[in-house]
């Protein structure tokens, strides 16, 4: 099952990724100052990911493939991994929004 797992990064650098049934991170959220925000982060991603309206297709500079989620006031609230074809980001814009209701929350803040 996908997860959302909270990330500590630095002394008080928070991020939420959202992992693959497989481990891999599909999806990626802004940096937090707090695990509060990375709660609200969390619930923001979940209420517009679900949203196919609430996707920016992107393309990075050495041509491969990627989309950022927007929130309900339009900035960039999560950013995919980077795909080699529109094939495989489609899919990835599907499994995100098939998954996203049901990801749990696996805080690893704590961990060492």
């Amino acid at each position: 099952m996908e997860s959302f797992v909270i990330h500590k990064q630095g002394e008080s650098q928070y991020y939420v990724a959202l992992l693959t049934n497989k481990g891999d991170i599909i999806l990626r959220g802004n940096d937090c100052a707090s695990l509060a925000d990375c709660k609200y982060s969390i619930d923001s991603i979940r209420s517009n990911a679900t949203d196919y309206s609430k996707y920016e297709l992107m393309t990075s500079n050495d041509g491969r493939y990627y989309f950022k989620v927007k929130g309900s006031g339009g900035d960039e609230i999560a950013r995919s991994e980077i795909f080699e074809d529109t094939a495989e980001r489609y899919a990835g814009i599907g499994l995100v929004r098939r998954t996203i209701p049901y990801a749990i929350v696996d805080d690893q803040s704590f961990a060492v």
